[in-house]
């Protein structure tokens, strides 16, 4: 065999072990709280703290229960922007500061497998980003400087 033939070889060895990592990675599950007064909201969480998973995650899921989620966990607080591709699930993006409060909340639409779909960015930097269901935040009373991020992590 040639050289370029075996460096082509490895090239497509290390694309298909990137494709397979990318598709397996999953965070660990973790409950959190999220209290807003006299209130306190219990979630468990899948937690995205890696780029593999934070660049997972809820894709292809069809189902998230009703006080699941995923939070994704950043090094340093920043405007994180999020799409939805091949995502079936409406969710709210429940965005975190360093100190656990929230700083907005986004509703986002499903966009399948549409490579066009809308950039999600937050009003404000944050830290921690919660996925839940749509409809989610007000349903538990969840508001922008109001609640606040209980983080067992």
């Amino acid at each position: 065999m040639k050289a370029a033939e075996i460096a082509a070889i490895v090239l497509v060895a290390v694309v298909l072990l990137l494709i397979l990592y990318f598709i397996t990675a999953k965070g660990e599950r973790k409950k959190i709280f999220i209290s807003t007064d006299d209130t306190k909201t219990e979630v468990m969480v899948e937690i995205a703290n890696n780029t593999a998973t934070r660049a997972k995650g809820l894709m292809g899921r069809g189902v998230l229960g009703g006080n699941e989620g995923m939070l994704f966990v950043f090094d340093k607080p920043g405007r994180y922007g999020f799409w939805m591709v091949n995502t079936t699930i409406p969710l709210d993006a429940i965005h975190f500061d360093e100190n656990g409060t929230v700083v907005d909340i986004i509703e986002m639409e499903p966009c399948g497998f549409n490579v066009n779909c809308p950039l999600y960015v937050p009003k404000k930097e944050s830290q921690y980003v919660l996925e839940v269901n749509k409809g989610f935040s007000k349903a538990n009373g969840i508001s922008i400087g109001k609640s606040r991020l209980t983080l067992p992590i």
